[in-house]
């Protein structure tokens, strides 16, 4: 009677070892082709814009403390939804029936493509609110510590200033340059608005 508990305990802790193993490995995704962790799997490391299964996934687990935001068509498109946590079924829990692209959830691993990925300020609130895409990011109203960033209050708000103000700011969340940016008067104060930057010069 004895060694069959031996037993039994052996192979409980060999059945959870894979899952305690997954925890502790940099931050991955593992889609699962059927619910409860079970079926085919596929472990995603980076951003893919084009999940390689034949199957749909039903469930997924997080490895390494990572959020994962995942989207229902491929690179990025249609309906995206940042998972953080496991989920043992996809779609009575969270909705998803698809999975079509795949990547980290901001300020998670890098994704992969020229120049650095962006990083968020430090302090409270970071950047701000954005739209992030394959190669840019749009903040509607760019913050630095928390705080909307002032546009040139002491020369009116002209048009280069903010422009330079813009390109500041996107180099400083790491990307290359600037495409679109403007200015928001809010109680009599002149901020940056409408910042879109780019990978690409």
């Amino acid at each position: 009677m004895l060694s069959r508990l031996l037993l039994a305990s052996v192979i409980l802790l060999g059945a959870s070892a894979p899952a305690m193993a997954q925890d502790r490995m940099a931050p991955n995704a593992q889609l699962f082709s059927a619910t409860n962790f079970m079926g085919r799997s596929l472990t995603i490391t980076r951003a893919t814009p084009v999940v390689q299964a034949t199957w749909q996934p039903r469930s997924i687990r997080m490895g390494g403390g990572s959020s994962w935001e995942v989207c229902e068509q491929r690179h990025f498109m249609g309906r995206c939804t940042v998972v953080t946590g496991s989920s043992s079924n996809l779609g009575s829990q969270l909705g998803i029936t698809r999975i079509g692209s795949i990547r980290p959830a901001h300020g998670g691993p890098a994704n992969p493509g020229p120049g650095p990925a962006p990083v968020p300020l430090p302090g409270p609130g970071g950047a701000g609110q954005s739209l992030r895409g394959m190669a840019a990011e749009f903040f509607p109203a760019p913050q630095a510590r928390g705080r909307r960033i002032d546009a040139c209050n002491n020369q009116g708000g002209s048009a280069a200033c903010i422009t330079r103000e813009a390109e500041n700011f996107c180099r400083s969340v790491g990307y290359a340059s600037v495409r679109n940016s403007a200015a928001e008067t809010v109680g009599g104060r002149i901020y940056l608005a409408d910042v879109l930057c780019s990978r690409w010069n």
